[in-house]
């Protein structure tokens, strides 16, 4: 019995030494980056590039809305052309406002935070369903915000079977095209009044938080779909279904890039965080990057596809990920951490979509 309690102590004593000169020299490494490079964790040039383009991108896409919308065709090209910015934003500016990680400058960070809210969904919710569940609760069923699809879709083998998800393979990307639909008008209601996670239930929120949510929601109701109506003159049918199919396409395009880095057949499921000795594996055990050398990827997919280095340092600019990736990979394989990767973009929705269809069968 004594022996027995002895050795139990002894592999808890070596794996706690073995997780803390695995994280002790992977922060090292990242904090030596910066130090020695003498750059800053916040905005680089790229971001300020990218800063400089989603600018650029809203202002002038709205100037060319309201001059040359001639048309029902054109209005309907130069329409989509504007939400598409609100894409780019979304993943680009207000992920990192949000983290905390774009600006050293307080009142920056503070402001560009609603960013979001310019795009029609609530940054206030958005850092609690995002910043506190799933950054704390990867891959876990009932606390992570990327792991709800209400109900439509299976996520993980400890989510229930229902009849439906036999088929969720097929109408996988039916479901993700409503994405944003559903964030915009319901789920960020939900949240607030009827929240489905674990972590948000019973938990009270500003009350200045509830009065922003209908106040940004009805000036983004009214930027998006009235003024085109009063100021262009475009039927109000129009501008509904305009916005409702751009959203339908923005929607799968921006569910697609989010889902990619967990949810794949690649990654682990836990029931609880305990499951592991430190954080640190948690995330390497449920988190996989993909396109590390994609151009595009670099400049669209806001440091998504370098998603381990972003759950590492979510405080670090996203425009430094692939810089801090390189000294993650082989600190990783020296203590004998498995770190995935997908080469590209389509490699990690072939991963995703089999995941999703290996959990349309139940368990036998």
């Amino acid at each position: 019995m004594c022996q027995a309690i002895l050795y139990a102590w002894s592999f808890t004593f070596y794996a706690t030494m073995i997780s803390t000169a695995f994280k002790k020299e992977l922060y090292e490494a990242i904090d030596q980056y910066f130090e020695k490079n003498g750059i800053s964790r916040y905005a680089n040039g790229q971001m300020k590039a990218k800063l400089a383009i989603a600018a650029v991108w809203w202002v002038g896409s709205l100037v060319l809305l309201y001059s040359f919308s001639t048309s029902p065709s054109m209005f309907v090209l130069l329409y989509g052309f504007h939400l598409f910015s609100h894409l780019f934003i979304l993943l680009n500016i207000a992920h990192d406002a949000n983290h905390l990680s774009i600006f050293e400058n307080e009142r920056v960070r503070k402001l560009l935070r609603y960013t979001f809210d310019l795009c029609g969904i609530n940054s206030y919710m958005w850092r609690q369903l995002h910043n506190q569940q799933h950054h704390n609760f990867i891959n876990i069923k009932g606390e992570d915000d990327g792991l709800v699809a209400r109900g439509l879709l299976r996520y993980t083998p400890h989510h229930e079977h229902k009849l439906i998800h036999r088929f969720q393979h097929f109408y996988l990307f039916v479901v993700y095209s409503f994405f944003s639909l559903d964030y915009i008008f319901i789920k960020d209601f939900e949240c607030f009044f009827f929240p489905f996670l674990n972590g948000l239930k019973g938990k009270k929120h500003p009350r200045i938080e509830y009065v922003k949510l209908f106040i940004f929601k009805l000036a983004y109701i009214g930027y998006v779909l009235l003024l085109p109506i009063y100021f262009i003159g475009v039927p109000a049918a129009l501008v509904i279904v305009s916005f409702v199919a751009w959203q339908l396409v923005i929607g799968v395009i921006g569910a697609t890039i989010i889902q990619v880095e967990h949810p794949l057949r690649l990654n682990e499921f836990p029931l609880d965080r305990d499951e592991y000795d430190h954080f640190i594996y948690h995330v390497f055990a449920t988190t996989s990057d993909h396109s590390l050398n994609s151009t595009v990827g670099n400049w669209f997919y806001g440091g998504l596809h370098m998603h381990v280095a972003h759950h590492l340092a979510p405080r670090v600019c996203h425009t430094h990920y692939r810089e801090l990736t390189m000294l993650i990979q082989p600190i990783a394989e020296k203590h004998g951490v498995f770190y995935k990767q997908n080469k590209t973009i389509f490699d990690a929705i072939r991963e995703h979509y089999g995941h999703l269809q290996n959990l349309s069968l139940a368990a036998k």
